[in-house]
Order: C-alpha cells, then sequence, then structure tokens
C-alpha cells in the first residue's frame, strides 16, 4: 500500500498523468502504475511530498524560477533557486559518500581475496604432505 494518493495529489494540482511524470522524472507509464497501487520508490517520497505541501513551486507561484520555459499549468517543472542549490549540494554530498563506500568495498574484497588464498595455500600445503 502506497502512503501517496497519486491521483489526489494530481487532481490537487489540476495537471495529468504526464505532466506529473514530468514533475518527478519518471515515465508517464509509471504514474499510471502507481495510481493503479503498484510501490512508489522512497527515492520519489520527497517530491511527493513537496508536491503535496508547496504546489506552487511546481505549478506556478510566487516564489519560483521556471528552468525550462513556460510554468503554465506545469508543463514544464519549476524549481526554487533555493532548492536547487540546495538538492546539487546533497547529491554532490551522496556522491562522495558513495565513491567512498566504493572505496571501502574494494578495500574489503582485496583483504577477502588475500584471505582466500592463504586458505587455500594453506590447504594444498596440508594435501601435499
Amino acid at each position: 500500500m502506497n502512503d501517496f494518493d497519486i491521483k489526489k495529489i494530481r487532481e490537487k494540482l489540476g495537471i495529468t498523468q504526464e505532466q506529473l511524470a514530468e514533475m518527478v522524472g519518471v515515465h508517464p507509464r509509471t504514474i499510471q502504475n502507481w495510481e493503479s497501487g503498484s510501490t512508489i520508490p522512497q527515492s520519489k517520497h520527497v517530491i511527493l511530498r513537496d508536491l503535496m505541501l508547496k504546489p506552487q513551486r511546481y505549478a506556478g507561484g510566487g516564489e519560483q524560477t521556471n528552468i525550462n520555459g513556460n510554468n503554465i499549468n506545469g508543463n514544464n517543472v519549476t524549481v526554487n533557486p533555493t532548492d536547487m542549490n540546495k538538492l546539487l549540494e546533497i547529491l554532490s554530498m551522496k556522491e562522495a559518500s558513495l565513491a567512498k563506500a566504493q572505496e571501502h568495498i574494494d578495500k574489503l574484497l582485496e583483504i577477502i581475496g588475500n584471505l582466500t588464498k592463504e586458505k587455500y595455500n594453506g590447504n594444498d600445503k596440508n594435501q601435499c604432505q
């Protein structure tokens, strides 16, 4: 069960499935699936909550800057410049965190590989004697 009623959100904003798909960054068929009860990924929950709480940012309100052209009826996604900077900063931090995690994974794989080699080398010596 989803935490969001996508159809109600869409109707509240007065937009089509295609327009909501563009705002959320998914294919229109995905919106159809969500409206039919398919699971909504956690990664989209923040965007949907923001749409419910601050629809003016996406569908034409006072504080926004449209980055793609006409913002009437939500034909293009509109984003508050401050929010865009925050999102870019968060993405940058996440990317750095993922890179660090990958370094740790690589080190662990190297350690596991060395331990495995030592184990097999030790077993081979015992078998030969």
